[in-house]
């Protein structure tokens, strides 16, 4: 699962002091096709950023599978971590006393756990929500609207005949 991190530059220098952080250059955030700068859509997430805020992020290291990039329009203890391919969004504010306390490789543990919970539990709110969405099957839709018709109302209209073709029998 994948993980990123968008925060400001205070606090990315934070993250900066854990032992397991690795700086890099990150990508270009244009390239040039056709004669025009497009955004580069290789960072899917720095893409998917630019794309959503309309404002540039800057890839500054990792830590493992998660990476740290720099906004410099957000200016307070406020960060956002982006869970798995959906990049979805969790809003934290940095806890400057939690890592004085345990230290700052214990604080993005903590951070990860978190955000592993919320986006489980996000999954499956969206499945129960899949759920109660369905609606009821509908045998007589076949008839009524054939150009709508689901495959769950072709079921439903498959068993009802079956039905009536058993009852039938039964009665012979």
């Amino acid at each position: 699962m994948s993980v990123n991190i968008v925060c400001s530059t205070s606090i990315c220098n934070e993250f900066k002091k854990c032992r397991h952080y690795r700086h890099s250059l990150g990508l270009v955030s244009t390239v040039e096709k056709n004669g025009q700068r497009m955004l580069n859509e290789k960072d899917r997430f720095s893409y998917y950023y630019t794309s959503q805020y309309k404002t540039t992020i800057y890839a500054q290291g990792s830590i493992g599978d998660i990476k740290f990039y720099i906004d410099h329009f957000v200016r307070d203890d406020n960060f956002g971590v982006y869970v798995g391919e959906t990049f979805e969004e969790f809003i934290n504010t940095f806890d400057r006393d939690l890592v004085k306390e345990k230290g700052i490789e214990f604080y993005i543990g903590h951070l990860l756990k978190q955000a592993e919970e919320a986006y489980d539990e996000k999954k499956r709110n969206d499945e129960l929500k899949k759920i109660e969405d369905k609606k009821p099957a509908d045998p007589q839709k076949l008839f009524a609207n054939p150009g709508n018709v689901t495959y769950e109302d072709l079921k439903a209209y498959m068993e009802q005949k079956n039905q009536l073709r058993y009852k039938n029998l039964e009665n012979q």
